[in-house]
């Protein structure tokens, strides 16, 4: 699993604040929280904003002792990437398309806002949510907890790749970015990031990149199913676990989920020990599995580097990323087409 800095949460009820102008950035706090109210049909709803979060992140519990999540747009001064821009459609999308799965994806769609009108900025909440942020609760594990935590997060990750479709792309329907062919999807993955580092000139071998995919696509190719993909799942405040039996529960967000290839999925970058027993085995022994481990490689290691140019962070080694990707380059430029 990719080794996530955990963020620090503010608690405590949110404060409400008058309507200014920077309400234009920041939903009004009294809105968030009479939202919250009305979708969950309480007047007892306690609202935390959470850090560490792309979008803006609410949490809501009620009285019931399970808690809620809505997710908003970020701040209109956060720059995001092209593939970033339509999440809260996606994962509305996703919530609802798997929903008749509830032993995979407990949470539901509560409410969807794709207007702005309610708290200045469209919102989604899904939930409920039992047990704990796993981000919330790392620190006071044993490393016995966290390697049975990260042996079930790869059982979960199993049953989610488990999954299959009809055709590769986007959860949503009518979308022009869905596909038989699983080496067009990635292809356009892969182009979306490459021309978001050439937008902000980021010093990047692009053509290089590009010729190597047009290389091995053969390897890309061989996959032929449409498997559920959560692409960005591995954070630890985006798992949900139930600490005294340390099992993970849910995931906070399916805003990244689509039909893909399971192994593009962040939590296969870098996995633990751990991690990879609960799975089984990973996909690491012909030709073609080698290249398209590479490959996926060479992808999270530009995304990583593309990332850290749009929103620098102390989380993020840019030059940890850069070796990744050219050592996943090198290898790709020595493999054999197929």
């Amino acid at each position: 699993m990719v080794t996530v800095v955990r963020p620090r949460t503010t608690a405590g009820v949110v404060t409400v604040m008058p309507v200014n102008e920077s309400s234009r950035h920041s939903p009004d706090p009294s809105a968030v929280q009479r939202a919250a109210g009305n979708a969950l049909q309480s007047k007892a709803v306690r609202v935390e904003k959470l850090d560490g979060y792309l979008f803006r992140t609410y949490r809501l519990t009620t009285a019931k002792g399970f808690f809620y999540i809505l997710r908003s747009r970020p701040n209109h001064n956060i720059r995001l990437l092209r593939h970033e821009e339509n999440r809260l459609d996606d994962e509305a999308c996703s919530l609802q398309a798997l929903a008749s799965r509830p032993d995979l994806i407990p949470a539901r769609l509560i409410e969807y806002r794709p207007s702005s009108n309610a708290i200045g900025s469209k919102y989604l909440i899904s939930g409920p949510f039992g047990g704990s942020i796993f981000a919330d609760v790392e620190p006071s594990l044993s490393r016995q907890a966290l390697a049975d935590i990260d042996r079930s997060l790869g059982q979960y990750v199993r049953r989610i790749s488990a999954v299959t479709g009809t055709s590769f792309g986007s959860i949503r329907q009518g979308t022009s970015f869905t596909s038989s062919s699983w080496t067009k999807i990635f292809a356009l993955m892969l182009e979306s990031v490459l021309r978001d580092g050439e937008d902000a000139l980021i010093n990047l071998p692009y053509e290089g990149m590009r010729e190597l995919l047009r290389r091995h696509r053969g390897s890309l190719d061989k996959i032929t199913q449409p498997r559920l993909v959560v692409m960005e799942l591995s954070a630890d405040q985006n798992i949900v676990v139930d600490a005294r039996q340390q099992q993970v529960t849910g995931l906070l967000d399916y805003s990244t989920a689509f039909w893909g290839d399971p192994y593009l999925s962040d939590c296969f970058y870098k996995p633990t020990a751990s991690f990879v027993e609960g799975f089984g085995k990973l996909p690491n022994g012909d030709n073609d599995e080698r290249i398209r481990q590479y490959l996926y490689v060479l992808y999270h290691a530009l995304l990583a580097v593309v990332r850290h140019y749009y929103r620098p962070s102390a989380d993020g080694d840019e030059l940890e990323a850069r070796r990744d990707l050219t050592t996943a380059m090198r290898q790709l430029s020595v493999l054999p087409a197929r």
